[in-house]
């Protein structure tokens, strides 16, 4: 962003004040971490106002704020500022404002799972393209997204936003604040299950995204999932194109996967060409994330060469399969950022390909999966003791159904109602040379379990 306070208010609408030549070219809503330049954006939450802090702001660099609540405070006292109706609105105003000046082609991943591992994928094989804007963390939502856009520049080559969804309506209204022209819906799970009911409205949520892809884009969906996707195709006015890991069939598909100790290999299949992928993370599952990604990248003009070279460089965002070995020296596999069925079957695969004398899984509840909550943590279970871990430690009261399970399929199985029981658990039964993994749903806060073991 490179902006006059006077464009963007007269473009937006709202009242301003500027007695500076400063451009604005960056935004904040954390006084604390505003740079010089930035626009700061005061926002009125729950437990703060940013009002309070616009002179901290100042002080800070901002070249102009934001103000919602110009009654609160003494407008003489700023130079450069901007009133606006509502602060968190301003935001996806000039966002949208944002992107619709830029010819940047802006890319949307979303799905049940796997987004922001796939947006990682995304952001290694674009990278000869030039300057990549990326989604941080998990800020896909309605003020996150926004942020992301609005940190767009002029030698900005590719805009790349993950988004969230929490009911119907969420995507499409994302979508019309970032106006993407290609997107991948990663996969239709089960998550979020609790608040839409059924995997077929899932589905339907995460297809508000289809009518917004442009005729020359592409949208890259699961072909595992087309039986769900099917109702929506025809609003997609671009390409559709079909990736698979499992059954070798769509336009990209992938054989002879291989997971080892160093990551994943596997033979890419798109058309007549065919090349070996290698990627230096764990977990099958990230076959089809990273499948999705190379739809993207090709069509973006990203050479076959460049793709491979830039995934087998790719790493992911943290507490996602994450192997260390402790001072004890236990392997710690950390995937504690968030769980479901199929996440969790693929990091017992890991578990299991690593070297070590016993193998652990420390589990946890898993949230939002509705209808399929009871029998989803069974089967997890169940899958624990077919892989033959050694020892499980199942933790939570839905952990409880995954502990039961594997007991009653032959596990060695303890329950603990929290961490702290799981980790007291742990220090009576691991030695140096075990393996142990460590997941759960984000709000198990199972990384205090990975703390511990690692000291």
């Amino acid at each position: 962003m490179r902006e006059q306070i006077r464009d963007i208010a007269q473009s937006l609408g709202y009242a301003y004040k500027q007695t500076t030549e400063q451009m604005v070219t960056g935004i904040s809503i954390d006084s604390r971490a505003v740079k010089p330049g930035d626009l700061f954006v005061a926002l009125v939450g729950e437990k703060t106002d940013g009002h309070r802090y616009l002179q901290q702001a100042i002080e800070n660099g901002a070249a102009a704020v934001a103000i919602s609540l110009p009654e609160q405070v003494t407008l003489d006292d700023y130079s450069d500022y901007i009133v606006v109706s509502d602060g968190v609105q301003f935001v996806q105003q000039l966002a949208h404002w944002l992107r619709m000046k830029s010819s940047v082609p802006v890319v949307a991943v979303t799905g049940s799972t796997g987004k922001t591992s796939t947006k990682d994928f995304l952001a290694a094989v674009l990278e000869p393209l030039g300057n990549i804007v990326v989604t941080k963390g998990n800020h896909n939502n309605e003020l996150g997204l926004p942020l992301t856009i609005c940190g767009l520049e002029e030698n900005t080559k590719v805009l790349v936003v993950e988004m969230g969804m929490r009911g119907l309506g969420q995507i499409d209204f994302l979508c019309r604040i970032a106006e993407p022209d290609c997107g991948i819906i990663t996969n239709i799970g089960k998550t979020h299950c609790e608040l839409l009911g059924s995997q077929e409205n899932i589905a339907q949520a995460k297809c508000e995204l289809l009518p917004y892809i442009k005729e020359n884009g592409i949208i890259a969906l699961s072909k595992k999932d087309e039986p769900l996707l099917q109702p929506w195709l025809s609003s997609c006015k671009g390409t559709v194109l079909w990736y698979d890991a499992e059954s070798k069939s769509g336009d990209l598909w992938a054989d002879d996967i291989c997971q080892t100790e160093e990551g994943i290999r596997y033979q890419l299949h798109c058309g007549e060409h065919r090349q070996k992928i290698e990627l230096q993370v764990q977990g099958v599952h990230n076959v089809s994330n990273s499948l999705a990604a190379i739809a993207i990248a090709h069509h973006l003009g990203v050479s076959w060469e460049q793709i491979g070279d830039c995934l087998q460089k790719a790493r992911l965002t943290g507490m996602r399969l994450d192997i260390a070995v402790s001072d004890a020296g236990v392997t710690v596999i950390n995937d504690a950022y968030n769980a479901n069925p199929d996440s969790m079957k693929s990091a017992l695969g890991v578990l299991m390909q690593r070297k070590g004398a016993r193998k652990i899984a420390v589990l946890g509840d898993m949230y939002e999966l509705g209808k399929y909550e009871a029998e989803s943590h069974r089967e997890v279970g169940r899958a624990a003791a077919e892989q033959k871990v050694d020892y499980l430690i199942a933790v939570g009261g839905l952990g409880r159904l995954i502990g039961d399970a594997a007991k009653e399929a032959g596990c060695v199985v303890d329950w603990a109602e929290n961490n702290q029981q799981a980790v007291q658990l742990l220090q009576r039964y691991i030695r140096s040379g075990d393996v142990v993994l460590v997941k759960g749903s984000r709000g198990m806060q199972m990384e205090q379990i990975v703390q511990n073991l690692m000291g």
